[in-house]
């Protein structure tokens, strides 16, 4: 997709799939401000253009012929940041039944009443990423012992535990009280989990998985 003059982007990983839609995405970053790079976007994608605010966030969508273009906009310290996605259409029709399964597959492996807020997995060089956020009203104490069980009977090893942080980072739903930040690994993969206890009294579960992928022979 066309990208304005004067505005910098950066890789995030080669292949990318969130909630089961397979996208190309490019992170942005400006020192201008939000509105004004907005407008060189709008200019540059054109008309009709679907536009929608999620609180600070400002969206743009449009279909560029077999594809859908978004550009998401927001605040940044120093101006704007945000990213540019790509997706075919007709992968993104059939990206919803894949979306279903990969659902139940995950949700089948964490406590029952858990539901699974959103999932991204992305290929980068030899290295796959996967994270998973998910929510449910168990305590944080029942949590950390079935991701205990469920990683280790997966072949990872609890290497160290420590009291959970604001995970800014990793998710934007804010913590609220005590959590557990666990680190795993096994050979070519590593897990961080982080759980802690939301500010409306559920339990929200952050894990971030990456293996290391074989090389083609």
């Amino acid at each position: 997709m066309p990208i304005p003059q004067g505005i910098a982007t950066f890789a995030m990983g080669d292949e990318v799939t969130v909630n089961g839609l397979p996208l190309r995405m490019r992170g942005v970053l400006s020192s201008q401000p939000p509105a004004q790079v907005a407008a060189l976007f709008r200019a540059s994608l054109g008309h009709p253009l679907v536009e929608t605010t999620q609180g600070e966030k400002l969206v743009l969508g449009r279909a560029l012929g077999e594809f859908y273009a978004t550009v998401q906009l927001e605040p940044a310290a120093a101006g704007t940041r945000g990213v540019v996605a790509v997706t075919r259409l007709s992968a993104a029709m059939s990206g919803l039944d894949a979306a279903r399964q990969t659902s139940q597959h995950l949700l089948s492996r964490f406590p029952a009443g858990s539901t699974l807020l959103s999932h991204m997995s992305s290929v980068d060089a030899q290295r796959r990423s996967d994270a998973v956020t998910l929510s449910n009203s168990l305590g944080v104490e029942l949590n950390v012992q079935h991701l205990r069980r469920m990683l280790e009977a997966e072949g990872y090893r609890l290497e160290r535990a420590a009291a959970a942080t604001a995970p800014t980072t990793i998710s934007r739903r804010q913590p609220q009280g005590p959590g557990a930040t666990l680190f795993f690994a096994r050979p070519g993969a590593q897990a961080v989990a982080v759980v802690y206890r939301e500010a409306s009294g559920n339990t929200a579960i952050v894990l971030n998985t990456v293996t290391e992928l074989e090389p083609a022979k």
